[in-house]
This record gives structure tokens, sequence and C-alpha cells, in this order.
């Protein structure tokens, strides 16, 4: 059974109401691939509760009223003034924002329509200000001395004698760092480090709540029974415990049910972090591959299984990978792993956010579309090079927009995250010197495509036999033609490659190379 079934069955044994699953990002930075791991995990669960009848919604909690922490790698010096300010009440680096936390918000959004995920967004400063926590934050108050206790004796941490589960927000400058004196509801009493004096009212939002208590604050103010989050949170003694026991004491309800994930880490860099700069932005992400390909990759593996993301030829593996498992669901490939047919197939049908179809899609790999978009630069040229070649025949609509959206992506892969050694364009004339032995290979391999079948193996074929009608080594032949029709010493496969040309041109440029110096 698929993780994301096993993981529903276990929350429906606990539930007895409606099933809040709840996701949460904090938009201190661009939200990255490593994010996408939790919005897409509490979306599969989503999925599996929906299959089994259960009453349920999605919610994305953006915590939008935390304070800007430092000045990250992405910032210009002068954000240092807004530290310890909302992410809400700090204006846009690019000034098309309301704030900093819509800045970068909105891309992630976006991103979320794209994969088609639509959950319910909460945001934090919203919720305070609005009065949604407020209850939520009289009870912390409240139970300020029970609370201290719990976290330390969980967390191992000592707090000072003076510690307030709330930090007020300064009127007079906007900050929250700020220190509690004194709490007569609803107002707290406190003194910012900008030596202002005031009060703060916790039904308006004039402040927030700590972390580990902001929480499972959120749990009782949401209704949250499911949460998927980071194994940080999930050590011993850590934010997930802490919050157990807040939950249970404080606020009387049994903590959500847990899933948490392992990190997406950035090949050779590690833990992806926009505080650090080790990210790549989800929406840049989600315009290179396609939407279904970004959720199966999630989908099929245990969220307790680190992955490793490689944006380069890393990606173009992720989607063949993605085809293998499609042509297996349609029955046009075995499973190599019988036993584990039946969880890849749930993972492509969650991946499949528009439905399955009856037919499997027109499939046409990632990696022969990379050469073929470089041959040619209209949409156009590339269908008429993909019908020579005998990979596609008459497409209906939705297959001719699922191939167009493809090569639209394959495109922007090439402009954004491709490496030097994929890319290339045919020489618009024959370039460069070719000895006695290139010029021979050239003119063998001319004459024996005159008649060769026009196909990948059959050209691959012929490559070889003129390398041995001239007595010239195949790596030295290759090098010739890479020479010949890209100005480069390596490239695409040759066989494959010369398929997708017209027969003309080839022999014509051939012909040019073999009578090269003469």
């Amino acid at each position: 059974m698929h993780w994301a079934d096993v993981e529903a069955e276990r929350i429906l044994a606990r539930s007895n109401g409606r099933i809040t699953v709840s996701t949460g990002i904090t938009p201190s930075g661009p939200i990255h691939v490593g994010n996408m791991r939790e919005i897409i995990t509490g979306y599969l669960l989503y999925r599996a509760l929906l299959d089994r009848g259960a009453d349920a919604r999605l919610i994305y909690s953006g915590d939008t009223i935390d304070p800007l922490r430092k000045v990250y790698p992405f910032l210009p010096p002068e954000y240092e003034r807004y530290i310890g300010k909302s992410l809400s009440d700090i204006p846009c680096p690019c000034g098309k924002h309301s704030s900093y936390a819509e800045h970068f918000l909105e891309p992630f959004l976006n991103s979320l329509k794209m994969l088609g995920i639509e959950p319910e967004v909460l945001l934090s400063h919203e919720s305070y200000r609005s009065g949604i926590f407020a209850e939520a934050t009289k009870m912390a108050l409240d139970g300020r001395e029970r609370i201290k206790e719990i976290l330390e004796s969980i967390s191992g941490r000592e707090l000072p004698d003076d510690w307030w589960p709330y930090s007020a927000q300064c009127e007079a400058c906007g900050s929250l760092n700020t220190k509690i004196k004194g709490y007569n509801y609803p107002f707290v009493e406190y003194v910012c480090e900008c030596g202002h004096e005031g009060k703060a009212d916790i039904t308006k939002g004039q402040g927030k709540m700590p972390w580990r208590v902001e929480w499972p604050a959120k749990w009782y103010a949401y209704g949250v029974s499911v949460e998927p989050f980071g194994k940080d949170h999930a050590a011993a003694g850590g934010s997930y415990d802490t919050g157990s026991e807040i939950a249970r004491q404080i606020y009387g309800m049994e903590p959500p049910h847990p899933v948490p994930y392992e990190w997406i880490e950035l090949k050779g860099k590690g833990a992806m972090s926009s505080s650090t700069g080790v990210a790549i932005a989800a929406s840049d992400i989600l315009a290179v591959v396609p939407p279904e390909v970004m959720i199966f990759y999630i989908a099929r593996y245990q969220p307790t299984k680190h992955l490793e993301f490689e944006p380069g030829l890393g990606l173009l593996n992720i989607v063949d990978e993605y085809d293998r498992f499609e042509r297996i669901y349609y029955g046009l490939e075995k499973a190599e792993l019988e036993d584990k047919e039946e969880d890849w197939r749930r993972a492509y049908e969650l991946s499949q956010t528009k439905g399955i179809r009856e037919k499997m899609p027109v499939q046409v790999s990632y990696r022969h579309l990379v050469n073929v978009v470089q041959i040619s630069p209209t949409f156009e040229g590339v269908l008429e090079i993909l019908r020579r070649t005998g990979e596609i025949g008459e497409l209906d609509e939705d297959d001719m927009e699922h191939l167009r959206d493809r090569v639209e992506r394959v495109r922007r892969w090439l402009e954004t995250f491709a490496p030097d050694s994929v890319k290339f364009s045919i020489t618009s004339e024959l370039t460069g010197e070719y000895d006695e032995e290139e010029r021979a290979f050239a003119s063998a391999l001319h004459s024996l495509l005159e008649s060769a079948e026009w196909n990948g193996e059959a050209i691959h074929n012929s490559i070889r036999e003129a390398a041995q009608r001239s007595g010239i080594s195949v790596k030295k032949g290759f090098k010739a033609l890479y020479r010949a029709f890209i100005g480069k010493e390596k490239g695409p496969r040759l066989g494959y490659f010369f398929s997708t040309m017209e027969r003309d041109f080839v022999l014509r440029r051939l012909k040019e190379v073999g009578e090269a110096g003469n």
C-alpha cells in the first residue's frame, strides 16, 4: 500500500469529524524546491483522505508575521534597518508587492496553481489581527508558568524567570524584539529595544507568540488534524514534542498526526536553505519540469527518504523515471519489481491533478527533445522532425498541448539549468581543417548514407562501417563529425542526431568535409 494511503488509514482511525491537513512555510526568502516536499506531502495525504470519502481540507499556513531575523545574502544591506520587524510590514524588495512577505509568497502560490494544488491560504498576520488567535493567545498567557515548565523539561533548555509566551509589537518602531513587563488581559506591557514602553492588545494582533508556542496554538485555532514537517521538528525534545504537551495541557487537544519528512538536498551543496543561498526557487523549477513529474518525484518515495536534487542532467533522469512508470501504468512496459508495482501505480495516480487519461499521453523523452529543439527553433519544426523520425503520428488536441508544453519547458531548461556539454547549434557553414584520414571517412560515410535507411540505428551502423573502410578510429571519426556539424568535439548520439535532420543537408555537409582542402 502506498505510504499516503497508509497514513490516511491511521489518520481516519483516530478521527471522528472533519480532517484538516496543514502545511506551512515562512516566506522569509525564495520558497525553494526543498520546501515543496512539505506542501506536496500534505497534498498527497489530502488526496488519499478524499479517496476514502473523508471530509478533509488542505490549508497552507504562512508565517507572515514572523520577524526578519537577519540580512540574507539575497537582500541589500539597507534591510538591516528592518531586522526584528514583521515580514508583513517590511517593504517589498522589488517594489511591486504590498510587503516583503507577499514578494516571496506570490511566486510560491502561483507555483501551487501550476501543480494543481489549491489549499486554503491562512496568513498568520491576518489571523492575529482578525482575532482568530486571540483565544489561543490568552490561554498561552494564562498558562505561562505551565508552558515554561513544559519547554524546560522537554527541550532541556533553561528559560529566564521573566520569560513570557508573547512578543509585543512596538508601536514606535514596529519591532517584535520587545520584553514583556506585565499582563492584564487584553493588554501586555512591554519595553522595546528602541527604548519605547507601551501596551499591546493581544486581541488585535499587536504581537505574536514564539514558535514553540505558536505552533500548537495554530493547531488549536485552525483545528489541525495532521501535519507534515521537517525532521528537525521531529527530533527528541524538538518543537513537535514540546508542542504536543502544550496542545494537551494548555489547549486540551491531542496533537495532530505527525508526518515528518527528510530534506531535499541540492546535489553537492547540502540541504536547501534560502538563508544560506543554497536553494533553487520552486517557481524556477516548475518552469522547466511538468507539474505531474514534480509531484511524482515526491510521491514515489517515503517521506523519510533523503532526496538529492540536481537541476541539470539530474532533472532529465527524474523525467525519464516518470516516463518509465507512465509506460508501466499503461501496460506498455513491465515493472522490474512486481511487488512494488501497486505503489508505483498509486504514485502515478496521485500525481495526476487533472485526472487519469484513458490512453497514455504522447511521450517524447525530455532527453531527446533537448536535441530536437536545438535543431529547430519552432514548434512546427519540432513536429516535422518527430514525424520524420516516426516518433509521433497524428496527435489529438490533448496530446498536441501535452507535447507543446514539454517543448516549451525543455527550451527554458536549456536557457537556465542545462550544462554547456548538452548545448549546441548546427553550424551554418563548414569550419575547421580536416586531415586526409578524416576526409576519406566523410566520403565513405557519404556513400553509405546515400542508400541507408534514415533512422538512428542504420546511420550509427553506417558511421562505424565508414570508419572501418577508411581506417580511421571510431573516436576520431566521431570528433570529426561533431566539428563539422556543431563546431564541438562532443555532442548528442550521432546516429539519432543525423536522423533528425534532412538527409540532403547531412550529405551536403559530408561532401564538403570530403572535399575540404582540395
